[in-house]
């Protein structure tokens, strides 16, 4: 039994071993979060080229009650409100009528308690800063006391009330200016109201409400003067009598409330990419969505909660109705309806489109219409498959695949998931290698990238030099970049191994002149093919920052000094640049909410101490500023008989050093010795490299690659140690 357990060990072992590291690398895929040529943006423009479209075209609009749901429905059509209409969570009857006026107003429509400004809506309509509040209803529907809790908020809050729902109406359709149409609905009941509500809204028409049987006064006078009248809802709901009493009647009506909302969008013909769904045995939701709804152009479908009604089943059919915003929670409408409705939004292919952060809610535009708004959840734009004729162009970068938005720190942020690895590779060595360099050179960084990157496999990585630089798909259509596809597919599979593991392919753009180990780079143990030596093919980049030691000449302000508050905000250092990164350190270190002005850099010279790689450890910086304290407006620069200026001589890191100016000015910490200059006043920072040349410089790569070396030789020469294989 032992010999058997042994034996079978051994073999899983070799077949492990044996396993082609390729077929790994080619099944696996990684995630690339993009800020390096995104950046930090509220708003992304988005086009495609091919066949794009919502994972999923759907969207709820919930809450923990109708006060939230309300909300929501407000943060996705307005960031901030000039006018609001606020009516009774439960008296309907006063707020059938008020869709078209709110869509008029450009309004949203908030509820609230009879007797108390709920907390909720009272923080959003905080959030919208309006300047006008109507209420809907008389006192008995809101009272007074919620109208005075208004007043302290808002500017001009007015009543659009009257003795009934009736009378309500009336009032709401004398704000309107349509003057010649009218839809008339039963006001003993919602939901044809309601469901017409959206196209009301659009149209400009008044919703008047009437009794089954008989035409109330106030619906008369409203009627007075009209060309013609739309009736909602059939005969049990607006009878044949009344319907004679109106002008120019027309009617549309159905089995049940479900059907006659199937038939406003059939028999209007009405635009349907896109609809509202809300449950038909409740007001409020469908009450709040609907403005939203008109809005964006689209009808508002009525559902039972467990169950999609089958006219509404047929006229999705029929419309080819694609995607839906859901009102309510699962409460008011099932999961299960909304399993069962279409969810599929396509983008046009060359369309302008956009992804912005609106009042901390991600939306999707389609030019200037808004198509979706996803609250403060992600979504995902996918291809119909995975391949270069399907892109997706981010701010006009090309990228291939499923494309993430979702909102971090109040920007909008991608994720380009699951691409391909070697795909993803294709994406990375244009962009850390000029593509016209020697192919043996593209093909050693192909691998160092591979490497580097072959652990984060089926995980999320940055895209800029933190990580690796990726690109996207500029690979696809460019001449020079199709050899560092080349360069990948030539070198399909390979990593580079230590002890049997993928190293740490760590790589620079130039270690100017001798590589660094990473133990001295970082602290970390030593690995032997990350050694320090000298390095006889990088061409050792020079690289210089001038810094005048005299950065204002005080001579002129020495009178001025015990009132420096007239020449303060126009004095100017000479060397703007280098102040600002001396004093954006100090701002960090020290001196938070001041205003600095740096008078003189004194000296900056550097610590005898070097690493085995010959790199600087530390220097020292002496220089004298003057400060202000914008909370008091008092400056620290004078006494009674001369200057005092504050004096500041500090031993820092060279990494600290390099991170103040910024890695792109100070390029390295391989320096040669401070100069300084007393006929120009200038002190000079100088070094060669840029990184932190550890493992492979890539101006080394490209030196040995024209000096005919191949890709194999020149890793070799970084990371000697280090086994080639699949």
């Amino acid at each position: 039994m032992i010999k058997k357990k042994i034996s079978f060990i051994l073999i899983l072992a070799i077949c492990v071993t044996l396993m082609p590291f390729t077929s790994y690398a080619q099944a696996a895929n990684i995630s690339v979060k993009l800020s390096n040529y995104i950046g930090n943006t509220r708003a992304i423009n988005i086009s495609t080229v091919g066949d794009y479209k919502l994972a999923n075209g759907n969207i709820r609009m919930s809450g923990n009650d109708r006060f939230a749901v309300a909300n929501n429905v407000a943060s996705s059509g307005w960031s901030q409100a000039d006018t609001v209409i606020l009516v009774n969570y439960k008296a309907f009857a006063d707020a059938l009528a008020a869709t078209p006026f709110a869509f008029y107003k450009n309004a949203p429509i908030l509820l609230t308690l009879p007797n108390e400004l709920e907390s909720q809506t009272l923080k959003k309509i905080q959030e919208l800063k309006p300047t006008n509040i109507f209420i809907i209803g008389g006192i008995s529907s809101i009272t007074p006391k919620v109208e005075n809790q208004l007043k302290s908020y808002v500017p001009t809050v007015k009543r659009l009330g009257g003795d009934d729902r009736f009378a309500v109406a009336k009032k709401l359709a004398d704000q309107l200016p349509n003057k010649e149409n009218a839809v008339i609905a039963n006001g003993l009941v919602f939901a044809d109201a309601l469901s017409i509500a959206p196209y009301a809204a659009k149209q400009g028409y008044p919703i008047l409400l009437t009794a089954k049987d008989f035409l109330p006064d106030y619906t008369k006078d409203a009627l007075q003067g009209r060309q013609s009248t739309l009736i909602v809802g059939g005969t049990g709901s607006v009878s044949t009598t009344v319907g004679s009493k109106l002008p120019s009647a027309t009617r549309i009506g159905g089995a049940d409330r479900f059907e006659v909302s199937a038939n406003i969008v059939r028999e209007l013909n009405l635009p349907a990419d896109t609809a509202f769904i809300s449950t038909g045995l409740s007001f409020a939701d469908a009450l709040t969505g609907s403005v939203l709804a008109a809005k964006q152009d689209a009808p508002l479908l009525l559902t039972r909660p467990e169950r999609l009604p089958d006219s509404i089943k047929t006229i999705i059919s029929e419309k080819k109705i694609s995607s839906f915003t859901i009102l309510g929670g699962p409460a008011s409408v099932n999961e299960s309806v909304v399993a069962s409705l279409p969810n599929e939004v396509r983008l046009a292919a060359g369309s302008a489109y956009s992804v912005k952060n609106e009042n901390s809610r991600l939306v999707l535009y389609k030019g200037s219409q808004k198509l979706k708004d996803f609250g403060n959840s992600e979504f995902a734009l996918i291809p119909s498959r995975y391949n270069t004729s399907n892109q997706i162009k981010l701010n006009n970068k090309p990228y291939m695949g499923k494309m993430e938005f979702f909102l971090e720190n109040g920007y909008v942020r991608p994720i380009n998931r699951e691409i391909p690895f070697e795909d993803y590779l294709k994406g990375v060595v244009p962009h850390e290698m000029p593509a016209s360099w020697g192919v043996e050179a593209l093909k050693a960084q192909a691998v160092a990238a591979r490497t580097y990157s072959i652990n984060s496999v089926g995980k999320v990585v940055a895209d800029t030099q933190g990580f690796q630089v990726y690109g996207g798909v500029t690979w696809v259509d460019d001449y020079y970049q199709q050899r560092t596809n080349q360069a990948v597919e030539g070198t399909a599979g390979k990593v580079l191994r230590y002890n049997g593991n993928p190293i740490s392919a760590v790589f620079s753009s130039s270690n100017g002149g001798y590589i660094e180990s990473n133990a001295n780079a970082w602290g970390t143990t030593l690995v032997p093919y990350l050694s320090a030596k000298a390095d006889s093919y990088d061409p050792e980049i020079p690289w210089s920052i001038p810094m005048k030691k005299t950065q204002i000449n005080m001579e002129p302000y020495k009178d001025n000094l015990k009132n420096p508050g007239h020449w303060w905000s126009s004095i100017k250092e000479s060397d703007t640049s280098v102040a600002n990164s001396i004093k954006n350190w100090l701002y960090k270190n020290g001196y938070a909410n001041t205003e600095i002005k740096i008078v003189s850099i004194n000296g900056y010279s550097l610590s005898p101490e070097k690493t085995s790689g010959n790199r600087s450890v530390s220097a020292t910086l002496d220089i004298d500023f003057f400060v202000r304290y914008p909370s008091t407006n008092t400056y620290k620069l004078n006494s009674e008989k001369e200057i005092d200026r504050i004096n500041l001589k500090r031993t820092l890191s060279i990494g600290t050093f390099r991170s103040m100016f910024g890695g792109s000015v100070f390029k390295s910490h391989l320096l040669d010795p401070v100069t300084y200059n007393k006929d120009t006043d200038i002190m000079t920072i100088r070094g060669k490299g840029y990184g932190h040349g550890v493992g492979m410089s890539q101006y080394g790569a490209k030196n040995m690659a024209s000096s005919g070396k191949s890709y194999v030789e020149i890793l070799k020469h970084y990371y000697p140690g280090a086994t080639l294989g699949n």
